[in-house]
């Protein structure tokens, strides 16, 4: 991935113009026109930036860069080169300031949204996205699905979202006439200031939630990170914040910016009240003010609900109509891997959700079991990203929250390492109950073959992402092809032209 910034249209910048607090030794100023921050890829008139990160100290291969071609260092120490030096108290905080100001600082000329929480933030900005199309807008999006930058311009998500990629990639949504960027930002991303540079018109944390602090070490720095967003908030940005989320709750009488509350249970500015919910759609009353209006979705669950206050909230301060931000949220049928429910006629329900911490296979099985009226088959998921305590968690909530388990593995392997296995089945009081099958086409394969009428199949850990690549092509294979292609087996098919032409099962066998 690209760590490389090159100058717009607009020409060289000025570093003591967008760093002022900087100390500049060997001259008064650092003109730039490409900056880098990876001494390796380092050519004539770059300038670099030393930064420090998990493995590596940048600031200790400054003269490999000189060597290469660089002509400055932004650094956060005063080094022995002869090279000006400008020296900041962060160094990746200013050199995703340097990558947006090259790139003509993309979001202070288009409508910037910024979402990030813990459980939520691709299917929230999926639905602000829809909600703007609906009004007439062109959106630009980045998620972790797909990213959109113009109506004809859709790319492969980016799984580790930098400064300088996303530079460039709002600043291809201006040229492509975008109205509005959508930009889902991960916690991870925030805590390396991967959005310094960038302006946002509002500021969506879906919740906070403490159960897998991974990355940050503890619940203090994740708190610190996902709350990070409403610091690019304009003057005249807003924030929207869940009033039920215990966490963000708590938070609100901190904040200083305008903020929009949602909620189900507290009181809020943007509520809902479920109507009626089945395994095929939901409708709730979607409240803001003294108006309302009938919202029927076909993705399930208090969270979809949570999603759609939240991407209601950002329509209404952009003012836009409350029955056209209805049709908006009702457009989005299905979110790939987000509690997606694979119909293809059989008797009892299927759904496919990435399900990657505990809380969020909590509730995804939550909301399936409250429409399901048979037994629930859970498929879960060993990978190898898990540490031992949420391993365990896993267990817990498996055993828990479904009636038959079967525990597999998240991708396809030569050799499996059973080690990890046995720290799921260690949260089960009653291990013997679980099914281990390794092979994940086989597990799905069996699950749906033991399911009867009216059970639901809810299959964790991998959502939208291939779990194999097949045949000569090297196809990717995900979740929902292989529930597709057994599923379509096993219909019987009066005319064959009309049977769907995808993988039969023994292609993945």
């Amino acid at each position: 991935m690209s760590t490389k910034q090159l100058a717009s249209s607009n020409g060289a910048i000025r570093l003591n113009e967008i760093l002022p607090r900087s100390q500049f030794i060997g001259g008064q100023d650092v003109q730039v026109r490409s900056c880098c921050s990876r001494w390796q890829e380092c050519q004539g008139d770059d300038v670099y930036v030393a930064i420090v990160d998990s493995e590596t100290d940048g600031h200790e291969f400054a003269c490999e860069a000189i060597e290469r071609g660089a002509t400055a260092i932004v650094t956060e120490r005063l080094l022995a080169v002869d090279r000006p030096q400008c020296i900041v108290e962060d160094s990746r905080l200013a050199f995703a300031t340097i990558c947006h100001a090259l790139a003509g600082n993309p979001s202070q000329r288009i409508s910037t949204i910024g979402v990030s929480g813990s459980d939520g933030k691709t299917v929230t900005s999926h639905l602000i996205q829809s909600v703007f199309d609906q009004s007439g807008g062109n959106v630009g999006l980045l998620s972790s699905i797909e990213n959109r930058l113009g109506a004809t311009n859709v790319l492969a998500p980016n799984r580790n979202l930098n400064s300088p990629l996303l530079a460039d990639q709002l600043s291809t949504m201006v040229l492509s006439g975008c109205t509005h960027a959508v930009v889902e930002m991960a916690s991870e991303a925030l805590a390396q200031h991967s959005l310094s540079g960038v302006t946002l018109d509002a500021a969506v944390v879906t919740n906070i939630r403490h159960d897998n602090m991974g990355f940050h070490g503890s619940k203090e720095n994740y708190q610190r990170a996902a709350t990070r967003l409403l610091q690019y908030l304009k003057p005249t940005g807003f924030a929207v914040l869940n009033a039920d989320d215990p966490t963000t709750h708590y938070l609100l009488d901190r904040i200083e910016t305008p903020v929009l509350t949602i909620g189900m249970i507290h009181q809020a500015e943007v509520t809902a009240k479920v109507i009626e919910r089945t395994n095929s759609e939901q409708t709730f009353l979607l409240t803001a003010g003294g108006e309302s209006a009938v919202v029927r979705t076909s993705i399930i669950g208090d969270q979809h609900v949570y999603n759609c206050l939240a991407a209601a909230a950002v329509g209404l301060t952009s003012g836009i109509e409350l029955a056209v931000i209805a049709k908006g949220l009702e457009s989005v049928l299905v979110i790939p891997g987000r509690l997606e429910r694979v119909e293809c006629g059989q008797p009892f329900n299927v759904w496919i959700d990435s399900a990657r911490s505990a809380r969020q296979l909590a509730t995804a099985l939550q909301s399936v079991k409250r429409v399901t009226k048979g037994k629930i088959w859970c498929i879960c998921s060993v990978d190898d990203q898990q540490n031992r305590t949420l391993r365990r968690q896993i267990g817990e909530i498996v055993e828990r929250s479904s009636d038959f388990h079967v525990l597999t593995q998240t991708l396809m392997k030569k050799q499996t390492d059973y080690e990890p296995a046995h720290q799921v089945l260690d949260g089960f009081d009653n291990p013997a109950t679980v099914q281990l099958i390794p092979d994940r086409f086989k597990a799905i394969e069996w699950t749906l073959s033991q399911a009867g009428p009216d059970d639901a199949v809810v299959i964790t850990g991998c959502g939208e992402r291939p779990i194999a690549r097949v045949g000569e092509q090297q196809w990717e294979v995900c979740d929902r092809d292989v529930c597709q292609a057994w599923l379509y087996d096993q219909a019987s098919w009066t005319d064959h032209e009309s049977k769907p032409t995808i993988f039969n099962i023994d292609d993945y066998r």
